[in-house]
């Protein structure tokens, strides 16, 4: 009750604030509001989706934009929620101006409800230490301003976040329990919110039911039904995924237009020694290696309009490209490690009414000290893997363990979230879009500092063995 009323007030604090603490607003965010017609509460002469990454908007209005495209993504349930008691205040007379803070308390009021209810699941298994450990992760990691900026926005990353926490839990939680249906229909349906969350993340689902299926595999001589109903909805989930792929649209065209460019301009021409060479190597204008390491939105005009050829550039190009140029791939990889650097956004104005301005250093967070001690962060990021290599001698995979199941899944995690984020957008925002990555890695090192320190006051010292040598 403590950790709850902790990661409440902490939140409380960050979510309340005037003038809002929250990122800015960009295309990202239009592509959810869309779906229901709102937008910042701007001047009618500014365009309803023009991007504002200077500073966040507290206020929004409903305004008839025609027919834009809505982007299918499990983000909606939040969006739409607060589309509806909007609608509803409206219609009770309160104005036609309304308040983000809303989906901030609805995106805390869900993670709160399900912090609870999986600590109170432990507790009734009779594991105090994995109860304290979940109830901890609310103060520490969700209630952290790394997470807390995108309460009050439209981004997804906080219903990523929210899906893949209740995907390992519920995961953790049913190791070695039996079947049954609400339990298969629960893991399935989280699975499935976290492939359609964002379109980076329809085959994380998928990869992460390889690793429950393959050590349940090694450890009972058979597939258990835990990667079975998370393949279900892992399928579920990439079917709307790939059928929004195919869709048409002056919105999807943009998207796919700007990652293609982020990829060739930020992760393959900034490591080629002749960059000229490479360009014509994939049939792009040689003259537009003065872009090098220029965003899409930095270029002076549409990127396809800039640099013939860049439009017949494919993913099967991309991976032909790396393959090619070792030397490429070599530094592409260590380049999107460090990118994951701040894990708190620098490129998006964090106060609102400022200009690029962000939060003072008085709202603390782990995000600050990561980026002061780079070291710590690359630190942070090899535990797991170093953890998973110990696990696989002891106890290893025929015998297995909780511990083992958990390493696994935040190793599969990190390594799939890196690696579509730096195919599929570059290095063009990799803090931002591998957002999973750090919070997968800090969730796992938190979670294990404070179930160790349970321990260590639930056994008493023997022969004389004091606690701090032990």
């Amino acid at each position: 009750m403590l950790f709850w009323l902790a990661g409440m007030l902490r939140a409380f604090v960050l979510w309340s604030h005037d003038p809002l603490y929250a990122y800015a607003n960009s295309y990202d965010q239009t592509r959810y509001t869309n779906c229901f017609h709102f937008y910042p509460d701007r001047p009618a002469a500014i365009p309803p989706q023009q991007n504002s990454p200077q500073a966040p908007f507290s206020d929004y209005r409903f305004v008839a934009t025609g027919d834009p495209m809505c982007y299918w993504s499990s983000e909606l349930a939040f969006t739409g929620a607060t589309a509806l008691i909007w609608k509803t205040a409206q219609a009770l007379g309160s104005g036609e101006v309304h308040d983000v803070r809303w989906v901030g308390a609805l995106r805390w009021l869900a993670v709160l409800a399900l912090s609870i209810a999986l600590s109170l699941a432990w507790l009734r298994r009779g594991d105090a230490r994995a109860a304290l450990a979940n109830a901890a992760l609310l103060p520490l990691l969700f209630a952290d301003p790394g997470n807390t900026l995108y309460l009050n926005t439209f981004y997804a990353e906080w219903t990523a976040l929210l899906a893949v926490y209740a995907l390992f839990s519920l995961v953790l939680l049913w190791r070695d329990a039996p079947r049954g249906g609400l339990r298969f229909g629960l893991i399935a349906a989280a699975a499935f919110l976290l492939a359609t969350s964002k379109i980076q993340h329809l085959l994380l689902p998928s990869t992460l039911a390889v690793v429950v299926l393959a050590l349940d595999r090694f450890r009972l001589g058979r597939f258990g039904w835990r990667g079975a109903a998370l393949a279900a909805g892992a399928l579920a989930g990439f079917a709307v995924q790939f059928v929004q792929l195919q869709r048409e649209g002056a919105m999807m065209d943009a998207i796919d237009q700007y990652n293609r460019a982020d990829v060739v301009f930020t992760a393959l021409l900034p490591f080629a020694d002749d960059r000229a060479a490479l360009l014509t190597e994939l049939g792009i204008d040689p003259a537009c290696a003065i872009y090098s390491a220029h965003h899409a939105w930095e270029f002076p005009d549409l990127p396809e309009n800039v640099c013939h050829g860049l439009s017949e550039f494919s993913r099967r190009d991309e991976l032909a490209t790396l393959l090619r140029h070792p030397g490429i791939t070599l530094r592409l990889v260590v380049h999107g490690v460090l990118g994951l650097d701040p894990w708190i956004a620098k490129n998006l104005g964090q106060v609102e009414g400022g200009d690029f301005a962000v939060m003072p250093a008085a709202q603390a967070s782990l995000g600050r000290a990561l980026h002061a001690w780079p070291a710590l962060q690359l630190g942070l990021l090899a535990i797991a893997p170093l953890a998973l290599l110990v696990l696989l001698r002891r106890p290893g995979l025929r015998r297995g363990s909780r511990a083992l199941d958990h390493v696994a899944l935040t190793v599969a995690t990190m390594l799939a979230t890196l690696a579509i984020t730096v195919l599929g957008d570059g290095l063009a925002d990799v803090a931002k879009q591998g957002h999973l990555v750090v919070n997968a890695a800090l969730a796992l090192v938190l979670a294990a500092v404070v179930a160790s320190l349970v321990r260590v006051r639930e056994e008493p010292p023997r022969h004389g063995m004091s606690v701090l040598s032990r």
